[in-house]
């Protein structure tokens, strides 16, 4: 069973005694895109040797809609113990106006939501195609680097449980690397998939926080 809600170590503003998200940060919210990318605060203790940390939300639960978990935001080059609201969009927003550029050092550096992927959803089904689409239009991203972002909790049958985890890093964000099919080297300062990021922090963990908390359904009142 999860530990719901804040924690003595890690929590936010924006999760309630309940351990529930407020409701702007998700389906409930008024979102400025196509889906909700409100991101929420969040503050957590410093990790002994951490000179950075990166973050992961996920949604569980989404495997009993579509089969596979919800990657709703991955990020790096967070400098200090803590992230404030709407750091995603200013981030995206400085990504939209400068596209194929690294991003700054000021700034997060953001991976794909699980919105990237067209080929999951059932109206862009390509004529011919013998893949059949089990998302929604609105879960997937009309250009890929519109899903570098914070996607907000959307969940569609019931109350999900979402589960951030924050990873403290041994090294600043400009030292690590990934390794592509063909062997070639990367950076994360450009959008990148939740695999290439695994394999970037994969040696360099000194040690990680987990937030648990639940949003209330899409459409309920």
């Amino acid at each position: 069973m999860h530990k719901l809600g804040n924690k003595t170590q890690i929590k936010s503003k924006s999760v309630n005694e309940h351990g529930y998200l407020h409701d702007v940060h998700g389906a409930h919210g008024k979102a400025s895109f196509r889906f909700p990318d409100h991101s929420f605060e969040l503050k957590w203790d410093k990790m002994p040797n951490a000179k950075s940390y990166a973050l992961l939300l996920e949604d569980f639960d989404a495997m009993k809609v579509i089969g596979f978990p919800f990657i709703h935001w991955v990020a790096v080059n967070v400098k200090e113990n803590f992230v404030s609201e709407a750091a995603s969009k200013l981030a995206f927003d400085h990504l939209k106006e400068n596209l194929g550029k690294a991003m700054p050092s000021n700034l997060l550096w953001q991976g794909y939501n699980s919105s990237v992927s067209k080929t999951l959803v059932t109206e862009n089904k390509e004529k011919g195609s013998s893949l059949n689409g089990i998302l929604p239009e609105m879960f997937t991203s009309l250009e890929l680097e519109d899903a570098a972002q914070y996607f907000g909790p959307y969940p569609p049958d019931k109350d999900h449980v979402y589960t951030l985890t924050v990873f403290g890093l041994d090294v600043d964000a400009s030292e690590l690397e990934y390794k592509d099919a063909d062997g070639l080297s990367h950076k994360l300062d450009k959008p990148y998939y939740v695999g290439d990021f695994l394999q970037a922090v994969d040696t360099h963990v000194v040690g990680t926080y987990t937030l648990n908390f639940k949003y209330r359904q899409a459409g309920s009142n």
